[in-house]
């Protein structure tokens, strides 16, 4: 079942192994997450295919970019990375977008690699969001082939201007590093204008391919919104994770 040439390890028993999140800025990526873990953990393994869960998210290692680049600047250095913006940091060199995925694979070899059984009882969550051309493509390009094969792709698809008019919506001065209620300026949502998913997936209906290994995944419409009501999210996420796992016990 866990062979990786017979694509047997995106499953162990009934659950997800990983299950990669992605999406533009305030497009839906953590309000998902959010009603997954405030889901009963018996409904979530039966309806979801979700063990207990932990959770990836390069927000978290940019935030700690910003704060490093804080204390260089307070020692008479260069930022090296972000630039601090009213909302918060921002990327100040595109390099930092490479970086955070490698950063991603460090955590995962580290933190859940050498776990012995960790899939067995564990879904592994991964977060993270990229725009400009082919961004998804080069993101995937450096994912680590040991996170390719065991995960599927949840993406969560707005338009830009849904993208920003629900980041502006979100944004709490008092949470900056709030994970549901950070948010980033105008000019820099600019960069999520352009989102190469469609270009990466358009040839297959349920599966890409990165590094020559088929990745199952499934586009959740959240425009008109849906989630900002769990009664209407439910069944809308319930039928993704149907349709991912027919998908990934394929592989």
């Amino acid at each position: 079942m866990r062979t990786y040439q017979g694509m047997k390890m995106r499953i162990s028993g009934d659950t997800f192994n990983i299950i990669i999140f992605l999406g533009r800025p305030a497009a839906g990526k953590s309000e998902v997450i959010d009603y997954i873990k405030k889901t009963e953990k018996s409904e979530l393994k039966k309806n979801l295919f979700i063990s207990d869960y932990e959770t990836l998210d390069d927000f978290v290692d940019l935030w700690e970019k910003g704060e490093e680049d804080d204390i260089l600047e307070d020692l008479g250095r260069q930022r090296l990375y972000t630039k601090k913006d009213p909302t918060g940091y921002s990327v100040a060199d595109k390099f930092l977008y490479k970086f955070l995925i490698k950063k991603i694979n460090a955590s995962f070899h580290k933190k859940y690699l050498n776990r012995k059984d960790f899939f067995d009882n564990h879904t592994l969550f991964i977060e993270f969001s990229r725009g400009g051309i082919d961004a998804y493509k080069t993101a995937f390009s450096l994912l680590s082939k040991e996170i390719l094969k065991r995960a599927v792709v949840f993406y969560t698809q707005v338009s830009f201007d849904e993208s920003c008019r629900k980041n502006r919506r979100r944004y709490n001065p008092d949470a900056k590093d709030s994970i549901l209620q950070h948010a980033l300026p105008d000019y820099v949502m600019e960069v999520y204008r352009v989102d190469d998913w469609d270009n990466l997936t358009y040839s297959k209906s349920d599966y890409f391919e990165a590094g020559n290994i088929k990745i199952p995944y499934y586009t959740f419409l959240n425009e008109p919104e849906l989630t900002d009501d769990f009664k209407k999210l439910a069944p809308a996420v319930k039928s993704g994770m149907d349709k991912l796992k027919i998908t990934a016990e394929n592989f």
